[in-house]
């Protein structure tokens, strides 16, 4: 057959394989347009003449058992174009003689096609879930939006497939003046719009820092307290009572995981009676019974720890006599009994040791959040300003999952780290956020459109998974992505219209190199890259030379704690030990204030001593009180909020000539 011969069959949807069987005419085809731009299906308008029986009725073309599916081609000489799809809609001009009829190359499944390619694009750094709502995580658009691709829908096996915007996986087609394959009609070309200068990124990650375990703190309290002695204390006004026990707050986070003290010194009333008895003899022979008894209570002190008491003053109570007298034989008077009693009460001021034990737990629960910020410009050529002054795009809307979440399958590893973004799975997270950027700038790099007329012969090898190469005098040359094409046929005068497409970059082209740094806590052969922190390092965008970036180093901004290993004292105490009136201090002050005390109402006859001691020992409440012990310190808190901000330093975005505006 001659070239420029459309053939159309009717067909059943099975039919997906084209033939020698489809090279027919089921329709006369009086006209057409097979066209197809980027990210769309194909499609496909057609003139015949109004189908009609042998009775010359029309048939309706949508009607019950009609054939929907039809295939399409059209002979460009050294090869076919085909095209395969189905009726949509009614057909226009439905009671003229000839009626157009509109195909699609839709697949039907094309929203299982999608899901299923989806899913094998959902890789870093190009797609990362952590940052995608659970509810965008079904629409498989959103898995592209790191890809700088669209869909790309095969015009005969209705198979989707992604497709780059600036660079066409299947190769180059060229297009050379000099050899006769471009038409001097039909060139065009046109600026879409400014390209973006830059893209300006901020996003934030956030996770609860989690972790648990214990510090003993008994050495440090002990040791810092004052005038300590083999890991006891002493208070004139503490005891073992006072210390936290098991189980007690000691801080937002923290609890006595072990609280235990027992008082060394034996502070209980002790009562002790003893007494004797003796007769005594008169002249004349006769005895008196004399009993002589003694009570006392006293503090029964530790021989090993001693007392260490203050007199703090002493009570006197009445001392009295009395006697009786009896007749002897003689008519004489003698003493027949006495009784004779005396009382007094010493009041001292007791110190008190015990030996405690304080293990602390603690239970992290800290809400932590980095903020990661850039920009990435765009080396690109200017059309109407300087790009550095051009037109930005900001992309400040990301926001990551709980990243301790182990329902998102705790993305940050191990939930006890302070920071994210430095680890390798965060540094993903910075080139998922990198991807949206460089996406963003490659398609507005592809500011020049240039459209041309081929020649037929060469329409066979045109695909919107391609770049093309242009060489024609008027504008010189140019590479671009053919993002649009069409063929057309006009059934008035038998012209065939051919067309095609392409959007050109304007970068500057070049590459970005990768840069080692320098460690910054020794060589990497001491302790290996992976444990080392690097300045001036550029690492590049995965499978990609066209931008790098410096990974951050590790200052979060937070109190310091690495729950990742052993906590020890010192980097949990937030405010040191203070202790006001020890032992010593204490004794000096009591002593100095208790001495003008003396014997309380030695001097005073008819003094009620029982309310003079009353009154004393009331006193002395208020005195220890003004010299009351106390022992403050505080625990870095486990349930506060952290944020510390990163600002990452990326090279400029190198982006291919495809068109040199700068030599037009």
């Amino acid at each position: 057959m001659p070239a420029g011969q459309p053939y159309f069959a009717w067909i059943d949807a099975t039919e997906t394989v084209f033939g020698s069987e489809h090279m027919r005419w089921d329709e006369p085809v009086f006209s057409f347009t097979l066209k197809q731009d980027e990210g769309d299906p194909a499609s496909l308008t057609v003139v015949v003449r109004r189908p009609v029986n042998d009775a010359g009725e029309a048939i309706g073309l949508l009607g019950p058992g009609r054939k929907i599916w039809a295939w399409f081609a059209f002979d460009c000489g050294p090869a076919l174009i085909r095209f395969r799809g189905r009726l949509v809609g009614i057909p226009t001009s439905i009671f003229e003689e000839l009626v157009t009829l509109e195909f699609v190359a839709r697949p039907l499944d094309v929203v299982a096609q999608k899901e299923a390619l989806a899913e094998t694009l959902k890789v870093l750094p190009y797609y990362d879930e952590v940052v995608i709502d659970k509810a965008r995580r079904s629409d498989p658009d959103v898995v592209l939006e790191g890809y700088s691709a669209v869909w790309h829908y095969d015009r005969e096996s209705h198979v989707i497939s992604v497709s780059s915007e600036t660079d066409g996986e299947d190769g180059l087609v060229e297009f050379l003046c000099a050899n006769g394959d471009v038409l001097y009609d039909g060139l065009g070309l046109t600026l879409t719009s400014g390209p973006l200068s830059r893209v300006d990124v901020s996003a934030e990650y956030t996770w609860t820092q989690q972790g648990f375990g214990t510090v003993d703190l008994t050495n440090y309290l002990v040791s810092g307290w004052p005038d300590s002695v083999n890991g006891e204390i002493s208070s004139y006004t503490m005891s073992a009572g006072d210390w936290p026990k098991t189980g007690a707050g000691i801080g937002d986070g923290w609890v006595a995981a072990f609280g235990d003290a027992h008082d060394l010194v034996d502070l209980t009333v002790k009562t002790k009676n003893s007494g004797f008895g003796t007769i005594v003899k008169n002249f004349d022979g006769s005895g008196v019974q004399t009993t002589i008894s003694k009570s006392e209570s006293y503090i029964a002190s530790s021989t090993t720890h001693g007392t260490n008491l203050i007199l703090g003053w002493r009570t006197n109570a009445d001392t009295s006599y009395s006697s009786t007298t009896s007749q002897d034989g003689d008519g004489l008077l003698y003493t027949s009994s006495s009784n004779y009693s005396t009382s007094w009460t010493e009041s001292y001021f007791a110190q008190q040791a015990f030996k405690p034990i304080l293990i602390a737990g603690w239970k992290a629960n800290r809400q932590c959040t980095e903020r990661v910020s850039f920009s990435l410009f765009a080396d690109v050529q200017s059309i109407l300003t300087d790009p550095e002054d051009g037109e930005a795009l900001r992309i400040d809307d990301v926001r990551s999952v709980n990243l301790s979440d182990a329902t998102e399958g705790t993305p940050i590893g191990d939930p006890r780290r302070r920071s994210y973004i430095t680890t390798a799975r965060g540094n993903q997270s910075l080139e998922h956020l990198i991807a949206l950027a460089r996406a963003k700038l490659m398609l507005r790099a592809r500011v020049v459109e240039i459209t041309f007329a081929p020649k037929l012969a060469r329409m066979a090898e045109v695909t919107l998974r391609k770049n093309a190469f242009l060489a024609e005098p008027r504008v010189g040359e140019a590479t671009g992505k053919i993002i649009g094409y069409s063929l057309g046929l006009d059934g008035s005068d038998g012209h065939i219209n051919c067309e095609v497409r392409i959007g050109c970059t304007i970068g500057r082209g070049g590459v970005v190199a990768a840069a080692d740094g320098t460690p910054t806590y020794c060589s990497i052969d001491y302790v290996g890259a992976d444990y080392q922190q690097f300045i001036n390092q550029v690492v590049l965008f995965p499978l990609d030379t066209s931008v790098g970036y410096s990974p951050p180093l590790a200052a979060p901004n937070d109190d310091g704690l690495n729950l990742l290993g052993a906590l020890r004292v010192e980097d949990v105490i937030e405010v040191p030990l203070s202790v006001v009136f020890g032992p010593l201090e204490q004794k000096g002050n009591l002593e100095n204030d208790a001495a003008p005390w003396g014997n309380v109402g030695a001097q005073e006859a008819g003094t009620d001593f029982v309310k003079a001691d009353e009154a004393q020992a009331e006193a002395a409440k208020n005195m220890l009180k003004q010299y009351e012990t106390k022992a403050t310190f505080k625990l870095k808190s486990m349930t506060r909020e952290f944020s510390s901000d990163y600002e990452i330093e990326l090279t400029e975005l190198k982006i291919p000539t495809g068109y040199d505006l700068e030599a037009v």
